[in-house]
């Protein structure tokens, strides 16, 4: 199949302030408006309404009733909700996400409470990432298989290499974050979660880097984060980085790999700014070493000032990153596809002199 057609479809997730994301990619081939043959992704799958929303989006414009892969880039609920609808309603061809709960074997020796046995580990993480753990179950009970896909996993197809590619988490990292979680039994070295302090002073920006309030150094995020998937899909001639909720230490490790395997994400044609734009996602020096003219930030409809943060937008138009939201409205990127009745443009975020610190 040659592959000359691309739609990257964010949805809305979120009515009020909690963000999520659900993201449906679909490629293949396609000739004078019409599709020939299509290759269809889910990418996480928001909360429950999402998931339903989800389900309707490949069975009305996809004009399909079947996902070759799902993706879920980490177990939290707000990526993860949503999918148990779609696996459960949907024919799934293969499930990629990770299972934390089989990992007892590599995590043992680091156990501190001794009355923790294989069984009471995996009881623990499938409660505390249940989610995770029923789409597991729906999939084994509709004999769909799960790929648990560490660094340097990708998806091909015949001639078309590494179409989209794992840049990160690596496998010892990921077993690193299941230790460091509070969601897991006490382990040995544990790290300390920095904390942030309430109260906020509202600073003024300008388009000076100079007045950036965008931290210079890594934030603190969850464990659960850091597990996201990050991958890098190179499809009909474009190039974009999907992130998750990563934070800036799966961030680096996905940019030291990509760099040593030729992989140059200053030349990105669409990035998902991770965490739904969250301000502890990011700094300075992360996105000196990544770029692309447009901005995807999933958020919800009053997201702000977190998700989306002021900051975040301001620093990413400061370096010629045009900054799109969702806020309840779904947005395409597509590339050689026919336009969809109904759709029109969208304006990117604009800066904002005034932001709380």
């Amino acid at each position: 199949m040659k592959i000359n057609a691309l739609e990257i479809d964010f949805l809305a997730v979120g009515s009020n302030s909690k963000s999520g994301d659900a993201i449906a990619i679909r490629f293949g081939n396609c000739t004078n408006n019409r599709w020939n043959e299509q290759t269809i992704f889910v990418v996480d799958g928001g909360d429950k309404s999402a998931g339903e929303a989800m389900i309707n989006h490949v069975q009305n414009i996809y004009k399909s009733d079947k996902i070759d892969r799902v993706i879920l880039t980490h177990p939290d609920g707000d990526h993860a909700s949503g999918l148990r609808t779609v696996v459960e309603n949907m024919k799934i061809g293969k499930i990629w996400m990770h299972c934390p709960w089989n990992h007892w074997k590599e995590l043992k020796p680091f156990c501190t409470d001794g009355r923790i046995t294989t069984n009471s580990f995996g009881e623990r993480l499938r409660r505390a990432y249940d989610y995770a753990d029923q789409i597991e179950n729906i999939a084994q009970e509709k004999g769909i298989e799960i790929f648990a896909p560490h660094q340097g996993a990708y998806f091909h197809q015949g001639d078309n290499v590494s179409l989209v590619k794992v840049l990160g988490p690596g496998k010892e990292f990921y077993l690193s974050l299941i230790q460091e979680s509070d969601k897991t039994p006490r382990m040995l070295n544990e790290s300390v979660s920095k904390t942030f302090s309430l109260d906020k002073v509202t600073k003024y920006e300008t388009m000076d880097i100079n007045t950036e309030n965008l931290s210079d150094v890594s934030e603190s995020t969850s464990s659960e984060n850091n597990m996201s998937l990050i991958l890098y899909i190179t499809i009909a001639g474009k190039k974009i980085l999907l992130t998750g909720d990563s934070g800036c230490d799966a961030l680096y490790k996905a940019i030291y790999y990509a760099k040593n395997n030729n992989i140059d994400l200053r030349d990105l044609n669409l990035l998902q700014i991770p965490h739904h734009g969250s301000r502890h996602n990011l700094s300075q020096n992360i996105l000196s070493q990544l770029y692309a003219p447009i901005g995807i930030i999933s958020c919800a409809v009053n997201g702000e000032p977190n998700h989306p943060s002021p900051i975040v937008v301001n620093a990413l138009i400061r370096r010629g990153i045009n900054p799109y939201t969702t806020k309840g409205n779904g947005i395409l990127y597509h590339v050689n596809t026919p336009q969809r009745s109904g759709w029109g443009s969208i304006e990117p975020s604009t800066f904002n002199p005034f932001v709380k610190v």
